[in-house]
């Protein structure tokens, strides 16, 4: 089912791009720089740049928090910098595997068909986060910088959204990956 669901992302029109999702809206956008970094991220979220504390790269992250209790959802998005001088991009992945994700994530690499950018190393996932809700991770290689630039998008929630809220979620998410450049 999950390698189904971009194939609604292609019909854009049918997607209603002012929905809430329990407070929280995909659409509008705005156009985000994070160095050599293009982005598009709802407008909803806050930024917050920082620096990993014990390795010294740069994270951004892009938040909306739910406001309510009971019927929660929030989205975390963060974009990471990582060079090589401190992990290889094969490093970076594994890592993420065992630590990012609470059982082993899918591959979904055959959601590259449907994103304009692609690095000759790329890799994207999918699963259940290490606490609760959803996880996409986008890995992308430029070998010109010799970073790895990882794209996350945490989906917290509680309690289950329907299957089809759902998908229109995961197409939303895409939509993210789709406007996501390395200049």
């Amino acid at each position: 089912m999950l390698i189904l669901i971009p194939l609604t992302f292609l019909n854009a029109e049918k997607l209603n791009l002012t929905k809430s999702y329990r407070g929280i809206t995909f659409y509008p956008v705005r156009q985000e720089l994070v160095e050599s970094v293009e982005l598009s991220v709802p407008k909803i979220t806050q930024r917050f740049d920082t620096i990993h504390q014990e390795l010294q790269y740069p994270i951004t992250f892009f938040r909306a928090d739910c406001k309510q209790e009971t019927d929660c959802f929030s989205l975390l998005i963060d974009v990471s910098i990582i060079g090589d001088s401190i992990k290889s991009f094969e490093e970076i992945i594994a890592e993420s595997k065992l630590k990012d994700f609470r059982m082993e994530p899918r591959s979904v690499n055959e959601w590259k068909k449907f994103i304009r950018y692609k690095t000759e190393k790329m890799e994207i996932y999918y699963g259940p986060s290490e606490i609760i809700g959803g996880k996409v991770i986008a890995f992308y290689y430029h070998k010109k910088y010799q970073k790895t630039y990882r794209l996350t998008i945490n989906m917290i929630y509680t309690p289950n959204f329907s299957d089809k809220e759902w998908n229109e979620i995961i197409n939303f998410n895409i939509g993210i990956l789709n406007n996501f450049v390395i200049r």
